[in-house]
């Protein structure tokens, strides 16, 4: 490099530092930080100042404001026409100027309107004598003005009661409604913030633990499984048991009895807690269609709820149930007119409606094209009350699930608005059972049990929550393992009760949420009703029958009367899968198993034609015989060998060895309600008390519908004779 170039390199260097130094020493004046202004609308309640905060900070939560008659929920942001968008989270930096707004609920509980003027809806009118003078309810509200029964002259008339002896009678109907996932803090706080609740106030109060069989956090169907039949099961099984196996449900229990049953929810019918008191199913979850379908095989007597759409098929000819629905008189309506206008006929009534659950009128709306809870309660009562056998009765499951649907909508500590919608459901529960109870008092023979098949949101009770609603927060929007509470009325309820003298309703000691389920079986008679399934088997819906003969024998003749039950015979329909084909169905499917003196017994099964009255052979004399040298196993372990395309004979195998029982499954005939066995010794005759063992009767379709009669002319059969439907 030249001296020349050096110098120009100096010279740049020194320019640089000298522009440098200018840079620094121009405007020295630091930047000031941006800021930001917070303002507080408290939207009419007292007022809060505004706050400054630098750009990137946060802001302090300010002292909640009052306001008179009102709920404070929270700090929300609003959208441009002025609704509110969500809730504030005070961990969020602040980067520009915003403006929250109070969120207000009211502390006055507006009914919705349902049904509203365009009906009538209609009551029970009847009252036993010696009653206690009970205040008619007020059941058209406008979704405007307040309105309650849960009034001073109904506390009386409770107070009343309780203090005349011998006022309640012997059980003969029972009313359960089950507020869904409603906690022991849900109704703590609705008593707070709503007002004073009738349901802390019957007589009978204590707590369950929710739980699965395994111990996990229940879903519905198990939780509302535990409550319809006496037991603990597993997470989404629907009336069965952890291996599968039919649970008897109070419904069923009820129908052999001959009571009417129904079942009354604002979600759709084939939802998890109307399931349980109607079907028996593996998983909840899968088979909505099929989940109805058994609901159809199962016909309560009043079905009241959603999901008109997933009903009506089967009241059209050409459904495959559709002999069903009509044989046994079933009438579907989706109208308040239409249901009301019908009251009085002599028909099942399924008053199913048009849409999803969220239609129902709750808290925050004023839907008037379907009835609100009470509504339902009130007619579903009234219906039962006019149809029922004086003597007989009925048992009745109505369900809010609304509690439930606010609890699904937390966010984790975050949950004013969702917890807010569970209190006033909780209050809306409350009117029902008021409603409920203004029915018990009038009929002292009924029972009334309210409680919840678990909690939802894991809510606690912030400190401060009497003055300030926002401290009542959830962890998440999922259930929980909190207990539940339990209230109940009527005699024998009182083993319910775990409350001691001194204690707040809420001190309740807790049980297993089967006692629930198995304190319903006693009120309706059946001493062992559910159990722990670990331990015993009552309760079990499997048709196991000992015959034993009367005399000596040389053969043995009995039949099983199916009357009522949907046997059909094999039909057709479109598989849209396979375009242009169609398949054979084989839905109607009779199985069960019989257990022969010896293996070379003889045996013909016959079924009765609804045509001419004769017996229609359906499975020739067939020698059964252990000794099959090759054995093919299906999925579940039992050891099948076809007979015909149309039939087939399988052994059950247990432990590896054949136990002695020979199950068949056939196809059945139209409308059959009757099957003959003959069953012949391969020599010589059946003597006096020999024992022939039958088991597990069962048709595909549905749940129990009825009682399976047993008659012989040299036989005799003891044992639970119910239908099972699978």
């Amino acid at each position: 490099m030249n001296r020349f170039s050096l110098r120009v390199l100096v010279g740049l260097f020194v320019l640089l530092i000298v522009l440098g130094v200018v840079a620094c020493n121009g405007d020295t004046t630091p930047q000031t930080p941006k800021s930001c202004v917070v303002t507080f609308d408290s939207e009419g309640g007292s007022p809060v100042e505004s706050a400054t905060v630098t750009s990137g900070q946060k802001v302090k939560q300010p002292t909640a404001p009052t306001k008179e008659g009102q709920i404070f929920g929270g700090w929300w942001t609003k959208k441009s026409n002025g609704t509110y968008s969500e809730k504030y989270v005070f961990s969020n930096k602040v980067t520009k100027d915003i403006t929250l707004y109070s969120r207000w609920y009211t502390t006055e509980y507006y009914m919705p309107a349902g049904w509203a003027s365009t009906v009538t809806t209609p009551m029970w009118v009847s009252k036993d004598a010696g009653t206690v003078n009970v205040p008619n309810a007020v059941l058209q509200g406008d979704g405007v003005s307040p309105i309650t029964n849960v009034t001073d002259e109904l506390k009386q008339a409770l107070a009343t009661a309780l203090n005349t002896p011998d006022y309640f009678k012997p059980v003969k109907n029972v009313i359960v409604i089950i507020s869904d996932g409603m906690g022991i803090t849900h109704v703590q706080a609705s008593e707070k913030w709503s007002g004073e609740l009738i349901m802390t106030q019957l007589p009978n109060i204590g707590a369950s633990n929710t739980r699965t069989r395994e111990g996990d956090v229940t879903d519905s169907a198990a939780g509302g499984t535990a409550l319809s039949t006496g037991y603990k099961t597993t997470k989404l099984f629907a009336s069965m048991d952890a291996e599968g196996n039919n649970l008897k449900s109070v419904s069923e229990l009820a129908r052999k009895q001959g009571k009417l049953v129904g079942i009354v929810t604002n979600a759709e019918l084939a939802d998890a807690t109307p399931a349980v008191y109607s079907v028996h199913n593996k998983n909840r979850s899968q088979g909505w269609t099929k989940m109805c379908q058994q609901q159809v095989v199962f016909g309560a007597d009043l079905f009241m709820g959603n999901g008109y759409t997933d009903y009506s098929g089967y009241f059209n000819s050409s459904s495959a149930l559709y002999h069903f629905t009509t044989e046994n008189n079933i009438k579907l309506y989706s109208t308040a007119e239409k249901i009301v206008n019908n009251f009085n006929d002599n028909a099942k009534m399924w008053a199913i409606f048009n849409g999803t659950a969220n239609q129902f009128a709750r808290f925050d709306t004023a839907d008037k094209t379907k009835p609100n809870l009470q509504q339902m309660t009130a007619y579903a009562l009234s219906w039962l009350d006019a149809h029922a056998d004086d003597d007989k009765g009925f048992v009745v499951m109505i369900e809010n699930t609304y509690t439930d649907h606010f609890g699904h909508g937390n966010t984790p500590k975050d949950s004013s608005a969702n917890t807010f919608g569970i209190v006033k459901e909780v209050q809306s529960t409350d009117e029902a059972v008021a409603i409920a109870l203004k029915y018990v008092l009038e009929h002292p023979d009924t029972a009334l049990i309210v409680t919840a098949d678990h909690e939802t949101g894991n809510t606690t009770l912030g400190k401060g929550w009497e003055t300030n609603f926002s401290k009542i927060t959830a962890d998440s929007g999922n259930h929980s393992d909190l207990t539940v509470p339990v209230f109940a009325i009527g005699n024998g309820t009182e083993a319910l009760n775990t409350l001691v003298e001194g204690q707040k309703w809420y001190e309740a000691s807790t049980y297993e949420n089967y006692t629930i389920g198995q304190v319903v079986g006693a009120l309706l008679g059946e001493e062992h009703f559910g159990g722990d399934i670990k331990n015993d088997t009552y309760g079990k819906t499997s048709a196991k029958i000992d015959i034993t003969v009367s005399e000596n024998a040389e053969k043995l003749v009995y039949t099983l009367d199916l009357k009522g039950a949907p046997i059909v015979e094999n039909y057709v329909y479109y598989n849209k899968s396979d375009t242009n084909k169609e398949r054979p169905c084989n839905d109607s499917i009779i199985q069960f198993k019989i257990k022969p003196v010896s293996s070379s017994d003889k045996i013909s099964i016959e079924l009765k034609s609804s045509e001419d009255g004769s017996y229609v052979s359906q499975l020739a004399e067939t020698a059964f015989s252990s000794a099959v040298s090759t054995l093919a196993k299906d999925g579940a372990g039992n050891v099948v060998t076809p007979i015909s395309p149309a039939y087939k004979q399988a052994f059950v195998s247990s432990s590896g060895a054949l136990d002695g029982w020979y199950q068949i499954a056939l196809p059945a005939v139209a409308d059959s309600t009757q099957i003959r066995i003959t069953m012949t010794p391969n020599s010589g005759s059946y003597p006096a008390n020999t024992v022939i063992g039958m088991d597990d009767l069962t048709i595909q379709y549905g749940s129990t519908i009825g009682e399976l009669l047993f008659s012989s002319d040299n036989a005799t059969a003891t044992g639970e004779c119910l239908v099972k439907l699978n």
